[in-house]
């Protein structure tokens, strides 16, 4: 990777988050790197549960991330099993989970869980100010990583 000045506390911020799972692209490092430390610990909390999940489910597999729409994304590319997850920052107290537009995910969501702010169509937004609902968020998480495995 290439050397860059890091503010002194995104430097400690992002390695007590990625020791276990690495980044391994450059360009999503970066954008981590641009958020502030409360909004980088929250995606990065999820982020953690999204390779938890891979590793607790084969049917799952290999995480593939990158960067989509300019935001840090989420793939399943050996086992397909997944519907592409994107987290974003919306405003500074704001983030979002996108789920493609064209699946029932956000849908699915809103129905489930109507105490989330979803759109019923792609987005999930969270304030950075509020613990995340584990349990709940990782279900949602699930529905995303195995949207092409579900049985209808």
């Amino acid at each position: 990777m290439k050397s860059r000045k890091e503010p002194i506390g995104k430097s400690f911020n992002i390695k007590k988050w990625i020791s276990e799972y690495p980044i391994a692209s450059d360009e999503v490092l970066e954008y981590y790197y641009n958020l502030s430390p409360a909004m980088l610990d929250k995606l990065m909390e999820i982020r953690v549960w999204i390779y938890e999940l891979s590793k607790s489910d084969n049917r799952i597999g290999m995480i593939q991330e990158c960067l989509k729409w300019g935001e840090p994304s989420f793939l399943t590319p050996i086992t397909k099993s997944g519907s592409t997850l994107r987290m974003a920052k919306v405003n500074d107290n704001t983030f979002a989970l996108y789920f493609n537009c064209k699946t029932t995910i956000a849908k699915e969501i809103a129905m489930e869980f109507p105490e989330f702010n979803c759109d019923g169509k792609r987005a999930l937004f969270f304030p950075i100010n509020q613990k995340l609902p584990k349990t709940k968020l990782t279900l949602c998480l699930k529905k995303a990583l195995l949207y092409h495995k579900r049985e209808l």
